[in-house]
């Protein structure tokens, strides 16, 4: 073959000395010709040899796939991207491509926003498939999906259904709790979104427990949703209203996300409280900046690349109609020490 010319199926053909058919059977694996294993052996190595690639656009069109799966990330247009959806497009990415497949970004401000994006990707057939993130109660984004579309949730469902992959949220907020109360501390604040979001259920979930193996007091006062779901404006204004209206302050901070805890570090500053000496924090994630905060941030690292990883895998199995075992997976959490944390003087 002269050079940069792309091999197709009949060069496979002719210097294979067998006919365009046999060729695409033995490609496509298929078991309705009889192929002997020495025909099939050369076919694979004359391909092989040539360079020989299947056109996807066309296997697309005959099997209805577009070979694309579809991430729904929250896109605000004047707010920055959560560094967890970076790691996790990451691993979706990665994933991806190791299987020949791409990735579209399906972005929405609100709720109301991605449940119209779901309903036009399954109407006109966008993606094969989607990856979603952040699951509540009630949740309508799976009777939009169901039967109509693969796919895969990020966190975890009351639906025995649906496949998740997710960390033990409640495992992981207990475990941080528990070290700010190994250094000592009592009145614990816990900045949360949500009680509809499932993580944020869990989380509250590990967090009591801790206090009660402890023989700690829960204080509802000590509980503060973020009014802006993630973010460093959001830690901001939750731990300043926290700190206007309790007689007595919390000494420490467990914070559903790093964006949060550095908004209460910064909340913190502005009040003229030292961290980790009047104040220690923790957070979620293990975001890229965490080792670099002003201290830098302990935080609970969820391998968010890695859930998005394996919820990719997943979902290539269910649209390819494979057995697909265990329907949830679980990854391990890791609690990150760094010098946001310290002991009570």
């Amino acid at each position: 073959m002269k050079s940069g010319k792309v091999a197709t199926i009949r060069d496979v053909a002719k210097m294979a000395g067998v006919s365009v058919a046999t060729v695409s059977s033995v490609l496509n694996n298929s078991k309705r010709i009889r192929i002997s294993a020495e025909t099939r052996s050369r076919v694979l190595k004359v391909a092989k040899e040539l360079g020989y690639r299947p056109l996807r656009v066309a296997q697309g069109f005959r099997k209805g796939l577009t070979y694309l799966i579809g991430l729904a990330i929250p896109l605000q247009p004047d707010t920055p991207i959560s560094p967890f959806f970076y790691e996790a497009v990451s691993g979706a990415l990665k994933a991806a491509k190791e299987k020949g497949w791409m990735v579209s970004i399906l972005g929405f401000k609100d709720r109301n926003d991605e449940l119209s994006l779901l309903q036009k990707a399954v109407s006109q057939r966008l993606v094969d498939g989607v990856i979603l993130f952040d699951p509540q109660e009630r949740d309508s984004r799976f009777s939009i999906l169901k039967g109509n579309l693969p796919f895969v949730v990020i966190g975890r469902t009351d639906d025995p259904e649906i496949y998740t992959v997710d960390n033990d949220n409640f495992e992981a907020a207990k475990l941080a709790t528990q070290h700010l109360i190994g250094l000592g501390h009592k009145r614990i604040a816990f900045v949360h979104v949500p009680l509809s979001y499932f993580t944020a259920k869990d989380r509250l979930d590990g967090y009591r427990q801790a206090l009660a193996e402890a023989n700690l007091m829960f204080c509802e006062e000590l509980l503060v949703e973020a009014d802006g779901y993630y973010g460093v404006e959001a830690g901001y204004r939750a731990i300043l209203s926290l700190m206007e209206r309790v007689k007595e302050r919390p000494t420490a901070v467990l914070a559903m996300d790093d964006t949060l805890a550095l908004g209460c570090i910064q909340a913190a500053a502005e009040k003229g409280l030292k961290v980790p000496d009047d104040l220690a924090v923790v957070g979620f994630n293990d975001s890229a900046f965490s080792p670099h905060c002003e201290p830098p941030l302990t935080t609970v690292r969820i391998f968010a690349d890695t859930l998005v990883y394996y919820a990719v895998d997943m979902l290539l199995r269910l649209i390819q109609d494979e057995v697909v075992a265990p329907s949830r997976l679980t990854v391990p959490t890791q609690l990150i020490v760094r010098k946001s944390c310290g002991a009570m003087r």
